[in-house]
């Protein structure tokens, strides 16, 4: 009788075996990433010991500009209290040039300026702008020479004219340069030896000390500046007033004759020859103080003369 030994199973899993079933395959795809966890775990140590080093780096960093930048303040502070307590930036020269109706004393004052004062205390552009508020005062340039001198040149307003303002019943005289600037207005004692413009309103003629551009009072000036360039028979010193009339336009006034000479409000330059050649005629024939009007507005090309008698 035989012996029957039965087999062992084999280890392998036969062809056309059962599969692993679905449960073992999903435990599988979690087992997986716990073992790559376990391997990065070393260099997420790592990466975080060089952050916490290059933090301690910069904080250790600012700590040291910290520290130098307060010794620089430190520094500077001592400087300046010791250059502003020593000799060294006295002054001793201060030049002022250029003023005529502003003094010098005015000019200090507002620049904060004074002998034996230091120079590193004095601010050049605080000091410009306080000079150049008075009325007269048309510019200023400030030089400082280290360390002990301050030159302050001033340029001033030149009067050209005087105008009266009228704003309501108020009536003021103001000083007017060349260029059309009422920049001061006219106190007692001052020279008022300048033709005058009259009937000028304020708001209407005048805004923001500037006569308003079509004005009658912008063509007064412009007949001053007419006048102004000279002619023996009539030269500026001669014109005592221009008025600006609101139906007649611009009436002249001499200084020496009381009558009017009405130009009307156009053809300025031509009037204003037109006049000095009638002019020359009355004071030839020396009719001039016959003369009880002149009208170089009566018709074109045409001027009447009430009475006197000159030919033309």
């Amino acid at each position: 009788m035989a012996i029957y030994t039965p087999r062992q199973p084999s280890s392998r899993p036969r062809k056309g075996g059962r599969k692993p079933s679905l449960l073992k395959r999903i435990a599988s795809l979690f087992s997986r990433p716990r073992s790559r966890q376990a391997v990065q775990r070393p260099q997420a140590v790592l990466a975080g010991a060089q952050r916490s080093w290059r933090w301690k780096q910069l904080f250790g960093n600012l700590l040291i500009s910290s520290i130098l930048l307060v010794i620089a303040i430190f520094l500077l502070w001592m400087g300046m209290k010791w250059l502003l307590g020593s000799d060294v930036f006295r002054l001793a020269d201060i030049r002022i040039l250029g003023e005529d109706k502003v003094s010098e004393r005015q000019i200090l004052d507002l620049a904060g300026l004074q002998q034996g004062g230091n120079l590193a205390e004095f601010n050049a552009g605080t000091a410009k702008k306080r000079i150049a508020m008075l009325p007269w005062i048309k510019h200023v340039e400030i030089h400082t020479r280290w360390p002990s001198t301050v030159e302050i040149r001033v340029e001033e307003f030149q009067p050209f004219a005087l105008v009266n303002v009228e704003e309501g019943r108020a009536r003021r005289l103001y000083y007017m340069s060349l260029s059309g600037i009422l920049f001061a207005e006219a106190d007692q004692g001052q020279e008022l030896d300048y033709p005058v413009i009259t009937g000028v309103l304020a708001g209407r003629d005048v805004q923001s000390g500037r006569f308003v551009q079509g004005s009658k009072a912008m063509l007064a000036r412009q007949l001053l500046k007419i006048v102004a360039r000279g002619s023996t028979i009539l030269p500026i010193q001669a014109i005592s007033e221009v008025h600006l009339d609101e139906e007649r336009g611009i009436i002249l006034y001499l200084v020496d004759h009381p009558f009017p000479v009405y130009f009307g409000t156009d053809r300025l330059y031509r009037k204003y020859n037109r006049l000095v050649r009638v002019l020359d005629q009355l004071y030839a024939k020396k009719l001039v103080d016959a003369v009880k009007e002149i009208r170089m507005d009566y018709i074109d090309d045409k001027v009447l003369v009430t009475g006197a008698q000159i030919d033309g």
